[in-house]
């Protein structure tokens, strides 16, 4: 892929995010209006997790809805290069931006969050995932980040090791363990009364320990 290609289809990435992480917000404004019978227009509630109560279908249809979500940003990333790095990248530059995005029209249309550590429910698969706002927003700011990196290098030579992928893996997992830790009071309606924090921090380094060491492999 040539130089300007990459650079187009980078741009693309950044357009098609922008616009679902829009149509993101959208759905959760409509579910919001509809089922808390909040006006749009101006409405600046907290979105917490006491308020989330929809019925069971919505929730199942939630469920499906996120998972398309994943399988649309997944399949952007594998069509946009043809190298394991830049699909790789162009997925996390997707997830990323989509998901600034997504907070960032909440806060312009309705006001919401106040601040970075308003709590939020991420994702529902397979159960609730909760934390401050600040803890996915700065996870997409870094697979923008990482993910810049690795679509408009993907040509770069790179030498991956099992020992570089497992902490990166193991990094994850600590970090989605640090949303799940709060998921029965979303379940049960309530807001958190704490996070762990050094949870998070914990896998966050590990994760971002392993991407550096390894693209600065020679």
């Amino acid at each position: 892929m040539g130089t300007r290609d990459r650079v187009g289809n980078y741009v693309s990435l950044w357009l098609y995010a922008i616009a679902f992480g829009f149509i993101e917000a959208c759905v959760v404004v409509y579910l919001r209006e509809l089922y808390l019978h909040e006006p749009v227009p101006g409405a600046g509630a907290a979105l917490q997790v006491t308020e989330v109560a929809l019925p069971a279908w919505t929730v199942r249809l939630e469920l499906v809805r996120e998972a398309c979500t994943m399988v649309l940003l997944a399949s952007v990333g594998w069509l946009a290069s043809t190298r394991a790095a830049g699909r790789w990248g162009a997925f996390l530059v997707g997830f990323g931006v989509w998901d600034l995005m997504y907070y960032l029209t909440l806060r312009v249309v309705i006001g919401w969050p106040q601040s970075l550590g308003a709590w939020d429910i991420l994702f529902l698969i397979p159960v609730p995932w909760v934390a401050p706002v600040w803890a996915p927003s700065l996870v997409a700011v870094l697979f923008v980040t990482v993910g810049s990196w690795l679509f408009l290098t993907a040509d770069r030579p790179r030498h991956w090791r099992w020992s570089d992928a497992a902490p990166l893996l193991a990094g994850c997992v600590v970090i989605v363990g640090s949303f799940l830790v709060e998921s029965g009071a979303a379940m049960a309606h309530r807001v958190p009364k704490t996070w762990p924090w050094w949870l998070y921090w914990f896998g966050l380094l590990v994760a971002v320990g392993a991407v550096v060491r390894a693209e600065r492999r020679r």
